[in-house]
């Protein structure tokens, strides 16, 4: 089974056509059974596997369509998400590195379209702009424990803000700093609880004290963060573009920032990923996040390798 490999700000999925997966059993009549030979989700909890697969924070499973190209992803752990804003920006680097669509490239996700630029291209690394879509922060699948003009909720003793981004995260603003190994046992915490049905992606967002001033003082223009991402059913990884959105409306919100943000791609803040520079390269410190009716993510996407899984 053909795969390709890519890598967002060190966040890294694998790509799969779905004509690539075996053909659909058939029943003794010779027609084709509805349910595929392959299970998705147990596919993605092997292929993702660092020691046994191939290793991945996720698996896009694509399928070029008369309607669209259609995108549904699978975390580390085998578990469906709604949307990737990472794992949409190495699908679109597979699709033009295979000619398989141009820029501006849609591609249909479980939560709507989504717009993805070609912004430039240097060998390997694709510079994207990825439509990530408007905050709603009244998702009450996500969470039900939702009060009319409350912003702010308390979970295993965090104070954190609620907002979907097409999936469900959850916000913590912190004027201390932790170790990476508290803070991934917290956002573990989080991710589980049961106030989070569909449970939940976990986001600590530092500034410095002269970049922290309290609610009603002077707005953060230009801003910037360092943000830790606890992801649902992956852990702790260096990057997340959906996460980079949910922290930025949710400061857009309380209003300590206009229309852009800039993250800081610090891997040395994850307890379980290797220090040094972004794992994206050329230059890629920063994922800069923006509003253009909607959300959108500056980002740098390295195509790292095609291969053949045996399973």
């Amino acid at each position: 089974m053909i795969f390709y490999k890519t890598s967002s700000f060190g966040n890294d999925f694998i790509e799969i056509d779905c004509r690539d997966l075996p053909a659909a059993a058939a029943d003794s009549a010779g027609r084709k059974a509805a349910v595929p030979l392959w299970d998705k989700g147990a596919l993605a909890k092997e292929i993702c596997d660092r020691q046994l697969g191939v290793g991945a924070d996720g698996v896009v499973f694509y399928r070029v369509g008369k309607q669209g190209i259609h995108f549904e992803i699978f975390n580390r752990d085998g578990g469906v998400a709604e949307l990737s804003g990472n794992g949409m920006a190495g699908l679109a680097a597979v699709l033009f590195q295979r000619r398989l669509a141009l820029s501006p490239l849609r591609l249909l996700t479980a939560v709507g379209s989504r717009r993805i630029d070609l912004l430039a291209r240097r060998g390997s690394v694709f510079q994207l702009d990825v439509e990530i879509g408007r905050p709603d922060f009244s998702n009450r699948r996500f969470f039900p424990f939702l009060k009319d003009k409350q912003d702010h909720y308390v979970c295993a003793g965090l104070k954190f803000i609620p907002v979907s981004v097409g999936n469900p995260h959850a916000v913590v603003l912190c004027r201390d700093r932790l170790a990476p190994g508290r803070l991934a046992a917290l956002g573990k915490k989080l991710e589980c609880h049961p106030m989070f049905p569909e449970r939940v992606n976990v986001e600590f967002v530092f500034f410095t004290s002269a970049q922290n001033p309290p609610v009603g003082t002077a707005v953060l223009r230009p801003a910037s963060c360092r943000v830790f991402f606890y992801e649902r059913g992956v852990g702790v990884t260096p990057a997340s573009s959906t996460g980079s959105a949910a922290v930025f409306a949710v400061l857009r919100r309380l209003g300590k920032v206009r229309d852009r943000l800039n993250i800081s791609c610090e891997a040395a803040l994850a307890a379980e990923v290797p220090k040094g520079r972004c794992p994206a390269g050329d230059g890629a410190e920063k994922i800069a996040v923006s509003w253009k009716q909607g959300i959108f993510v500056h980002n740098f996407t390295r195509l790292i390798c095609r291969g053949n899984y045996f399973g």
